[in-house]
Protein backbone atom coordinates (compact mmCIF):
# COMPACT_ATOMS: atom_id res chain seq x y z
CA UNK A 1 0.00 0.00 0.00
CA UNK A 2 2.87 2.35 0.34
CA UNK A 3 3.76 1.85 -3.22
CA UNK A 4 0.50 1.94 -4.35
CA UNK A 5 0.07 5.76 -2.73
CA UNK A 6 2.94 7.55 -3.67
CA UNK A 7 1.74 6.49 -7.33
CA UNK A 8 -1.74 8.68 -7.03
CA UNK A 9 -1.88 11.63 -9.11
CA UNK A 10 -3.84 13.85 -7.28
CA UNK A 11 -6.33 14.04 -4.31
CA UNK A 12 -10.29 15.27 -4.00
CA UNK A 13 -12.02 15.60 -0.96
CA UNK A 14 -15.48 15.96 -0.72
CA UNK A 15 -18.79 15.54 2.06
CA UNK A 16 -22.49 14.20 2.24
CA UNK A 17 -25.12 13.12 3.78
CA UNK A 18 -27.74 10.87 2.06
CA UNK A 19 -30.65 10.92 3.90
CA UNK A 20 -31.53 7.45 1.81
CA UNK A 21 -28.46 5.63 1.01
CA UNK A 22 -28.01 4.34 -2.74
CA UNK A 23 -25.63 3.03 -4.92
CA UNK A 24 -22.74 5.88 -6.04
CA UNK A 25 -20.51 4.18 -9.39
CA UNK A 26 -19.07 2.76 -10.96
CA UNK A 27 -15.94 4.69 -11.59
CA UNK A 28 -14.44 2.87 -14.37
CA UNK A 29 -10.81 3.57 -13.97
CA UNK A 30 -7.91 3.22 -10.99
CA UNK A 31 -8.69 4.55 -7.54
CA UNK A 32 -8.32 4.96 -4.15
CA UNK A 33 -10.39 6.12 -1.55
CA UNK A 34 -10.76 6.47 2.36
CA UNK A 35 -13.96 7.36 3.73
CA UNK A 36 -14.69 8.31 7.32
CA UNK A 37 -18.66 7.53 8.50
CA UNK A 38 -19.68 9.87 11.20
CA UNK A 39 -23.29 7.95 10.82
CA UNK A 40 -25.11 5.09 8.82
CA UNK A 41 -22.68 2.97 7.11
CA UNK A 42 -20.81 2.21 3.63
CA UNK A 43 -19.98 -0.67 1.61
CA UNK A 44 -16.80 -0.16 -0.96
CA UNK A 45 -16.62 -2.24 -3.46
CA UNK A 46 -13.84 -2.24 -6.07
CA UNK A 47 -12.57 -5.74 -8.68
CA UNK A 48 -9.92 -5.74 -5.69
CA UNK A 49 -12.68 -6.77 -2.97
CA UNK A 50 -14.67 -4.68 -0.12
CA UNK A 51 -14.85 -2.76 2.85
CA UNK A 52 -18.09 -2.59 5.00
CA UNK A 53 -17.06 1.03 7.28
CA UNK A 54 -20.28 1.77 9.56
CA UNK A 55 -20.37 4.63 11.97
CA UNK A 56 -17.28 5.97 13.96
CA UNK A 57 -15.60 4.24 11.44
CA UNK A 58 -12.85 4.90 8.22
CA UNK A 59 -11.71 2.92 5.59
CA UNK A 60 -9.82 2.20 2.82
CA UNK A 61 -9.89 0.55 -0.67
CA UNK A 62 -8.89 0.77 -4.38
CA UNK A 63 -9.52 -0.91 -7.51
CA UNK A 64 -8.12 -1.18 -11.25
CA UNK A 65 -10.90 -1.07 -13.05
CA UNK A 66 -14.36 -0.81 -11.17
CA UNK A 67 -15.19 1.33 -7.90
CA UNK A 68 -18.42 1.69 -6.55
CA UNK A 69 -19.95 3.23 -2.89
CA UNK A 70 -23.05 1.57 -1.69
CA UNK A 71 -24.99 3.51 1.08
CA UNK A 72 -27.20 1.48 2.91
CA UNK A 73 -30.79 1.88 1.24
CA UNK A 74 -33.10 3.36 3.89
CA UNK A 75 -30.65 5.01 6.54
CA UNK A 76 -29.46 8.06 6.18
CA UNK A 77 -25.18 8.15 6.22
CA UNK A 78 -22.93 11.24 6.41
CA UNK A 79 -19.69 10.50 5.39
CA UNK A 80 -16.44 12.45 4.28
CA UNK A 81 -14.01 11.38 1.68
CA UNK A 82 -10.25 11.48 0.48
CA UNK A 83 -10.17 9.85 -2.85
CA UNK A 84 -7.02 9.80 -5.32
CA UNK A 85 -6.71 8.89 -9.30
CA UNK A 86 -4.05 6.11 -9.82
CA UNK A 87 -2.27 5.54 -13.09
CA UNK A 88 -2.90 2.40 -15.22
CA UNK A 89 -1.02 -0.58 -13.59
CA UNK A 90 -0.56 -4.10 -14.69
CA UNK A 91 -2.68 -6.52 -12.58
CA UNK A 92 0.61 -8.31 -10.64
CA UNK A 93 2.14 -5.06 -9.18
CA UNK A 94 -0.96 -3.91 -8.13
CA UNK A 95 -2.04 -7.12 -6.33
CA UNK A 96 1.41 -7.06 -4.50
CA UNK A 97 1.33 -3.06 -3.87
CA UNK A 98 -2.19 -3.40 -2.53
CA UNK A 99 -2.78 -4.73 0.95
CA UNK A 100 -6.45 -4.92 2.37
CA UNK A 101 -6.79 -3.38 5.77
CA UNK A 102 -10.33 -3.52 7.80
CA UNK A 103 -12.00 -0.57 8.78
CA UNK A 104 -10.48 1.38 12.20
CA UNK A 105 -12.10 3.50 14.44
CA UNK A 106 -12.20 7.24 13.62
CA UNK A 107 -9.03 8.87 15.29
CA UNK A 108 -9.43 12.73 16.01
CA UNK A 109 -6.28 13.46 14.08
CA UNK A 110 -7.92 11.52 11.09
CA UNK A 111 -11.00 13.73 11.82
CA UNK A 112 -9.22 16.55 12.03
CA UNK A 113 -7.29 16.07 8.66
CA UNK A 114 -10.55 15.03 6.37
CA UNK A 115 -11.88 18.30 7.79
CA UNK A 116 -9.20 20.72 5.98
CA UNK A 117 -8.95 18.72 2.84
CA UNK A 118 -13.01 19.17 2.76
CA UNK A 119 -12.37 22.96 3.59
CA UNK A 120 -10.03 23.48 0.87
CA UNK A 121 -13.02 23.00 -1.42
CA UNK A 122 -13.11 22.11 -5.20
CA UNK A 123 -11.29 25.37 -6.75
CA UNK A 124 -7.96 24.38 -8.82
CA UNK A 125 -4.79 26.67 -8.71
CA UNK A 126 -1.19 25.06 -8.45
CA UNK A 127 -0.65 26.45 -4.51
CA UNK A 128 -4.52 25.16 -3.94
CA UNK A 129 -3.65 21.57 -5.37
CA UNK A 130 -0.14 21.18 -4.22
CA UNK A 131 -1.60 21.74 -0.54
CA UNK A 132 -4.98 19.28 -1.00
CA UNK A 133 -2.50 16.70 -2.56
CA UNK A 134 -0.23 17.46 0.93
CA UNK A 135 -3.30 16.25 3.24
CA UNK A 136 -4.76 13.85 0.58
CA UNK A 137 -1.43 12.21 1.28
CA UNK A 138 -1.50 13.00 5.07
CA UNK A 139 -4.82 11.04 5.36
CA UNK A 140 -3.80 8.56 4.01
CA UNK A 141 -0.64 7.83 5.68
CA UNK A 142 -2.31 8.67 9.08
CA UNK A 143 -5.05 5.79 8.23
CA UNK A 144 -2.09 3.57 7.57
CA UNK A 145 -0.04 4.22 10.66
CA UNK A 146 -3.78 3.68 13.14
CA UNK A 147 -4.34 0.85 10.57
CA UNK A 148 -0.97 -0.99 11.84
CA UNK A 149 -1.32 0.21 15.03
CA UNK A 150 -4.87 -1.36 15.45
CA UNK A 151 -3.51 -4.66 14.28
CA UNK A 152 -0.95 -4.97 16.58
CA UNK A 153 -2.81 -3.74 19.30
CA UNK A 154 -5.75 -6.52 18.65
CA UNK A 155 -2.49 -9.01 19.20
CA UNK A 156 -1.86 -7.61 22.72
CA UNK A 157 -3.32 -9.35 25.94
CA UNK A 158 -6.30 -6.93 26.78
CA UNK A 159 -5.24 -6.06 30.05
CA UNK A 160 -1.54 -5.39 28.75
CA UNK A 161 -3.48 -2.96 26.01
CA UNK A 162 -5.23 -1.56 28.89
CA UNK A 163 -2.57 -0.30 30.85
CA UNK A 164 -0.75 0.95 27.82
CA UNK A 165 -3.48 2.92 26.87
CA UNK A 166 -3.69 4.04 30.51
CA UNK A 167 -0.87 5.35 31.07
CA UNK A 168 -0.52 7.01 27.95
CA UNK A 169 -3.73 9.34 28.41
CA UNK A 170 -2.58 9.91 32.43
CA UNK A 171 1.51 11.14 31.59
CA UNK A 172 1.06 14.18 33.44
CA UNK A 173 -0.65 12.73 36.86
CA UNK A 174 2.27 12.23 38.99
CA UNK A 175 0.45 9.44 41.34
CA UNK A 176 0.22 7.01 37.86
CA UNK A 177 2.75 4.63 38.79
CA UNK A 178 3.02 0.70 38.40
CA UNK A 179 1.07 -0.23 41.50
CA UNK A 180 -2.05 2.44 40.09
CA UNK A 181 -1.65 0.94 36.55
CA UNK A 182 -1.97 -2.57 38.10
CA UNK A 183 -4.69 -2.06 40.16
CA UNK A 184 -6.49 -0.04 37.18
CA UNK A 185 -6.42 -3.31 35.20
CA UNK A 186 -7.26 -5.72 38.00
CA UNK A 187 -3.86 -7.07 37.86
CA UNK A 188 -1.18 -7.92 40.69
CA UNK A 189 1.78 -5.48 39.92
CA UNK A 190 3.84 -8.75 39.78
CA UNK A 191 1.76 -10.21 36.71
CA UNK A 192 1.56 -6.85 35.33
CA UNK A 193 5.38 -6.50 34.91
CA UNK A 194 5.79 -10.05 33.55
CA UNK A 195 2.84 -10.09 30.96
CA UNK A 196 4.13 -6.47 29.66
CA UNK A 197 7.05 -7.33 29.52
CA UNK A 198 6.46 -10.06 27.41
CA UNK A 199 4.38 -8.19 24.88
CA UNK A 200 6.20 -5.13 24.90
CA UNK A 201 9.95 -5.92 25.21
CA UNK A 202 10.07 -3.61 28.20
CA UNK A 203 8.80 -3.20 32.48
CA UNK A 204 5.35 -0.70 32.56
CA UNK A 205 7.26 1.35 34.77
CA UNK A 206 9.98 2.14 32.46
CA UNK A 207 7.43 2.37 29.32
CA UNK A 208 6.11 5.12 31.41
CA UNK A 209 9.15 7.35 32.13
CA UNK A 210 9.90 6.21 28.39
CA UNK A 211 6.77 8.17 27.44
CA UNK A 212 7.15 11.01 29.59
CA UNK A 213 10.64 11.96 28.73
CA UNK A 214 9.35 11.97 24.89
CA UNK A 215 6.37 14.30 26.00
CA UNK A 216 8.88 16.70 27.82
CA UNK A 217 11.41 16.35 25.19
CA UNK A 218 8.73 17.79 22.60
CA UNK A 219 7.78 20.15 24.80
CA UNK A 220 11.01 21.61 25.13
CA UNK A 221 11.90 21.74 21.86
CA UNK A 222 8.21 23.08 20.95
CA UNK A 223 6.50 25.44 23.23
CA UNK A 224 7.99 28.46 25.24
CA UNK A 225 6.64 26.82 28.18
CA UNK A 226 9.02 26.65 32.00
CA UNK A 227 10.59 23.75 32.76
CA UNK A 228 8.86 23.90 36.38
CA UNK A 229 5.46 23.43 33.89
CA UNK A 230 6.75 20.82 31.41
CA UNK A 231 7.97 18.76 34.77
CA UNK A 232 4.33 19.11 36.05
CA UNK A 233 2.49 18.86 32.78
CA UNK A 234 4.46 15.48 32.60
CA UNK A 235 4.35 13.68 35.73
CA UNK A 236 7.57 14.41 37.48
CA UNK A 237 7.54 14.97 40.82
CA UNK A 238 9.72 18.25 41.20
CA UNK A 239 11.97 20.16 38.72
CA UNK A 240 14.88 18.35 39.75
CA UNK A 241 13.41 14.91 38.84
CA UNK A 242 12.55 15.91 35.83
CA UNK A 243 15.99 17.13 34.92
CA UNK A 244 18.25 14.09 36.39
CA UNK A 245 15.27 12.07 34.80
CA UNK A 246 16.23 13.55 31.20
CA UNK A 247 19.46 13.45 31.23
CA UNK A 248 19.21 9.45 32.39
CA UNK A 249 17.49 9.05 29.52
CA UNK A 250 17.99 11.21 26.87
CA UNK A 251 21.45 12.25 27.50
CA UNK A 252 20.68 16.14 28.28
CA UNK A 253 19.62 18.07 30.58
CA UNK A 254 16.49 19.99 29.86
CA UNK A 255 18.35 23.37 29.31
CA UNK A 256 20.96 21.49 26.93
CA UNK A 257 17.83 19.78 25.01
CA UNK A 258 16.28 22.97 24.40
CA UNK A 259 19.55 24.88 23.36
CA UNK A 260 20.69 21.73 20.89
CA UNK A 261 17.55 21.86 19.22
CA UNK A 262 17.38 25.35 18.24
CA UNK A 263 14.63 26.65 20.21
CA UNK A 264 14.52 30.58 20.14
CA UNK A 265 11.90 32.83 20.76
CA UNK A 266 10.07 34.84 18.67
CA UNK A 267 11.35 37.92 17.46
CA UNK A 268 8.61 40.15 19.33
CA UNK A 269 9.54 38.30 22.48
CA UNK A 270 13.24 38.59 22.33
CA UNK A 271 14.87 41.82 23.40
CA UNK A 272 18.27 40.63 22.01
CA UNK A 273 16.69 41.53 18.65
CA UNK A 274 18.23 44.59 17.57
CA UNK A 275 15.74 46.97 14.73
CA UNK A 276 17.25 47.13 11.41
CA UNK A 277 16.84 50.53 9.25
CA UNK A 278 17.40 50.30 5.77
CA UNK A 279 18.83 53.58 3.60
Amino acid sequence: MDQLINQIRGYSFGGMTYEKGGLFGPIMRPYLSVIVIESGSCTMRSDAGSVTVRSGQAGVLAGRKRFEFDYLRGESTTVSWCEGFLPDIDPPVFEAQFTHFEPIPISERLRRLQRVGVSTGHASSADLNSLRNAIGLSVLRAFLLEARQDESEKKMPVRVLMAKRFMDDNISDETVVVNAVARHVEMSPQHLIASFKTTMGITPGKYLWQIRAARARQLLVHTRLSHAQIAFECGFKSVSHFSRSLKARIGNTPSQIRREMGFVQSSEMDTSVEEFFFD
